[in-house]
């Protein structure tokens, strides 16, 4: 994702406009464009026949989504959408996709249908499991990869991860990690990280406060279930008029 000014860093909607919606749904997803997302976060996993589809949790009626077919999916979930779809709908409005891997054992083949599929958004595909990041690597060097990172550790850990997954970006998911997790980073630190060609994502954030602080750091996205009113704040910082 293109890196924007220290000012104006880009909105990522967590699962869509997931505060009002049900995440990963296509209306969390549409209202995210609405309220002027600069790009989607989602999750993707596997089903045993290999479709690949937009969904958090590993498991549906006590069974693991990797252990059933798409058909019985959709019985089950008659909305939910695949990686595909979701492509092909995000390239139509030109909105961004963060795409988390789920399960590692999807990366070679999230890789090959971004490839394939070419869509003219920007596709960035992230995750906590470094290794399926670096496989996403292996199989299509050119796609962004973005290395999530739950624990709270030092900038040179999280410089040396990075290097060693080949990932292009760091995204510290630090949001309940303090009670006020902006004071984990500073504007330094993420300097240093930019200094090492590194973007960075931060966290999912809602309160008003905490997202104030955030922007202050001169990351280059927060990640948010309410992109509205990070919208508004980013905004209001730069003096836009948003009732016009």
């Amino acid at each position: 994702m293109t890196r924007p000014s220290a000012s104006r860093p880009r909105v990522i909607a967590h699962r869509g406009s997931s505060a009002r919606h049900a995440d990963n749904s296509w209306p969390a997803f549409k209202a995210a464009l609405d309220e002027k997302a600069d790009a989607i976060e989602c999750d993707v996993q596997v089903t045993r026949d290999g479709e690949l589809v937009i969904r958090h949790d590993l498991e549906v009626g006590g069974r693991m989504i990797a252990d059933i077919s798409f058909a019985e999916l959709r019985k089950t979930e008659p909305g939910i959408p695949c990686l595909s779809e979701l492509l092909e709908w995000a390239g139509g409005a030109s909105i961004d996709l963060l795409v988390e891997l789920k399960d590692p054992a999807a990366a070679e083949a999230v890789a090959r249908m971004i490839d394939d599929m070419r869509p003219r958004n920007q596709i960035t595909v992230g995750g906590f499991h470094g290794p399926a990041l670096a496989r996403v690597k292996g199989a299509v060097p050119s796609i962004a990869t973005s290395l999530m990172v739950g624990s709270v550790v030092s900038i040179d850990d999280l410089i040396t991860l990075a290097r060693a997954y080949r990932a292009d970006g760091l995204h510290p998911c630090w949001e309940a990690r303090a009670p006020r997790p902006h004071l984990l980073l500073d504007a330094a630190a993420v300097a240093r990280l930019h200094a090492t060609k590194l973007q960075v994502t931060l966290w999912h954030e809602e309160r008003e406060p905490e997202l104030e602080k955030l922007v202050e750091l001169g990351v280059d996205a927060i990640c948010t279930n309410t992109p509205d009113v990070l919208r508004r704040i980013i905004d209001r910082r730069l003096g836009v008029n948003t009732a016009a």
